[in-house]
């Protein structure tokens, strides 16, 4: 186990746009929101179009790939690049 279980997760940004596994969406797929933080050890999360955030374990989340495009991100939310241009 690691010393410190906290640097296991992964380091989100605010705003960006994340994958819930642990929520399902109508059509059964994992439901996408934008992080806003890590309190109490819970990840909070907000609909990417509006409406009530909701929480989940840190550890259920998972980046979205930047190729995909979110419905209602508008300019808000982030998609993080996973492989950033070079300087």
């Amino acid at each position: 186990m690691p010393e410190n279980p906290k640097s296991a997760l992964p380091d989100f940004v605010r705003n960006e746009v994340v994958r819930d596994l642990k929520h399902r969406d109508d059509d059964g797929k994992p439901k996408e929101g934008v992080f806003m933080e890590i309190l109490c050890g819970a990840a909070f999360l907000r609909p990417l179009g509006g409406g009530c955030e909701w929480t989940t374990r840190p550890d259920q989340l998972r980046r979205c790939d930047p190729r995909e495009i979110a419905p209602g991100t508008g300019s808000g939310p982030q998609r993080r690049p996973m492989f950033p241009e070079p300087a």
